[in-house]
């Protein structure tokens, strides 16, 4: 019995006791695993023929294993980093709520959570992170006493949207499934939203055998009901090719398998050069064999894998003696600039692909400042759709953070929030300064400014290092500023010049 059927029998159970309910929808899931098997396996580097093999050596074949770049893996935690760095800020409608969430984040490790579900959902399609908390009462008054917020990532194995279209989701199943000796036992949180609520249902389902056991259902008659959705979803802003119907996204490196395995072919290569290139021999099948005093054919020695190779006998026939006929000693040559350049070629095209921009993973660096200021702005766009998005999701999972934080005791107004991404996808400083001097010579940034940014300084104290250095700081501040001043010096030196030729 899959999840599928819990659901199901559960939705059975509902119509039942009078709430028709129909989870069927759910199914279409399983048409869409076999996608995000395959890009899992690129995540995890394992994939059938490109990290695992076989090989033949004459006599008999062998298991290949080539380690793996991992290039799916760095794609999907680039992209986290882009769209989550430290300045991506959430702000509410005043300094005191905002600061009171700011430590909400950091008790629930908010940041490294958005971060982890962020890979998850760039390399899977999707994922969730799903809010809860649990709520201290008295015994006699039912009063709250506090609490903790919690707040957990999803990942796409235990998502099944329930009722849904392509724009939303009116109902989902988060299922954790576990085995405790002869019982399967499903945890299930259903979150359903009507009437502008969310309704919760948590249920357990113990399986033994094909007897299906709901231990809870008479608890669940009890739901829970809250003003905003408990849980975001986080997936690319990307088209999904696989299908029309479900919510889910593609995986941001969906578009790119065939560098991802390339690059991993290439530096199999290396590899393989290197660590073979003492010597491989060739040997004929004769010399593998010898006869014993009754005259039977014996080994004299393993056909090693991967070290020596048979060949026909007449491959070997030369002028020499019987012997050198049946053998020959290779040196591999090691080809590592061709595949470097493999790499290289294959990483480009990867992270073209993936939205990230050439030369985002470029092993050897060797672009123009231009050529970087044009890489920043492909990356600014795709970026720039993929906040359009994330920050819907992000503003719901904040609503429902800062309910179950005011149910807990610790009041904060969520009524006003604002997302502010970073205005620049350049994350790495020395690329960041390199900029930042091509706008100083352009004319649009100061050096006063460039010192604030990147030296911690205030601006007077930018201004006095400035003047100690032998610069005029003044001069920096607005570009009208020095050509007026440079004005009126030039003006000053004429007029100089001319009241001195009439004397």
């Amino acid at each position: 019995m899959t999840v599928f059927d819990v659901l199901e029998k559960w939705a059975e159970l509902k119509t039942a006791n009078g709430q028709p309910t129909n989870y069927s929808r759910a199914r279409l899931k399983a048409n869409y695993d076999q996608h995000v098997r395959l890009w899992q396996s690129y995540y995890n580097g394992n994939v059938p023929t490109i990290n695992s093999d076989t090989g033949f050596n004459g006599e008999r074949s062998y298991p290949i294993k080539r380690e793996s770049m991992k290039l799916a893996k760095l794609i999907s935690q680039r992209w986290a980093t882009l769209l989550f760095t430290e300045q991506f800020k959430i702000t509410l409608k005043d300094d005191i709520e905002t600061d009171k969430f700011r430590l909400l984040e950091k008790q629930i490790d908010f940041r490294a959570k958005i971060n982890k579900s962020a890979v998850y959902g760039y390399s899977e399609g999707t994922s969730a992170l799903l809010a809860s908390a649990d709520v201290d009462r008295e015994n006699l008054t039912g009063s709250i006493t506090g609490g903790k917020v919690k707040l957990d990532v999803i990942r796409y194995d235990s998502i099944y949207p329930l009722e849904f279209d392509q724009n939303d989701v009116k109902s989902i199943a988060f299922v954790k499934q576990e085995q405790l000796a002869d019982t399967t036992v499903f945890t299930i949180s259903i979150h359903t939203w009507e009437n502008e609520k969310t309704v919760i249902e948590n249920i357990i389902a113990k399986l033994r055998g094909e007897s299906l056991d709901f231990s809870n259902a008479e608890k669940v008659t009890v739901k829970q009901t809250f003003d905003n959705r408990m849980y975001a979803l986080i997936k690319p802003n990307t088209a999904n090719d696989f299908t029309d119907t479900l919510p889910f996204g593609a995986s941001i490196f969906s578009d790119a398998l065939a560098p991802c395995g390339d690059v991993d072919m290439a530096a199999a290569g290396i590899r393989r050069d290197v660590k073979e290139a003492d010597q491989i021999t060739l040997i004929g099948r004769d010399l593998l064999f010898e006869r014993d005093k009754d005259g039977n054919k014996v080994k004299i020695f393993d056909n090693a894998p991967d070290r020596f190779f048979q060949i026909p006998q007449g491959l070997g026939i030369n002028d020499g003696s019987i012997k050198e006929r049946l053998y020959d000693k290779v040196v591999p040559e090691v080809r590592s600039t061709q595949f470097w350049q493999v790499i290289k070629d294959s990483l480009n095209w990867a992270t073209v692909m993936s939205g990230l921009g050439k030369g985002s993973l470029d092993i050897i660096p060797q672009q123009t400042a231009t050529g970087q200021i044009y890489t920043e702005a492909e990356k600014m766009q795709s970026k720039s759709l993929h906040e359009q998005y994330l920050e819907g999701e992000i503003i719901k999972l904040v609503k429902a953070l800062c309910e179950l934080s005011t149910l807990t005791g610790n009041s904060i107004d969520a009524t006003e929030i604002n997302i502010v991404w970073q205005d620049s996808v350049i994350v790495d400083t020395e690329s960041e300064k390199k900029l930042a001097l091509i706008e100083i010579d352009a004319g649009v940034l100061s050096k006063t400014e460039y010192r604030v940014k990147f030296m911690g300084e205030t601006p007077e104290e930018a201004e006095e290092k400035i003047e100690a250095i032998g610069g005029d700081s003044e001069l920096y501040k607005f570009g009208y500023e020095r050509d007026q001043t440079m004005g009126a010096r030039e003006a000053g030196n004429a007029d100089h010049e001319n009241r001195t030729e009439t004397d």
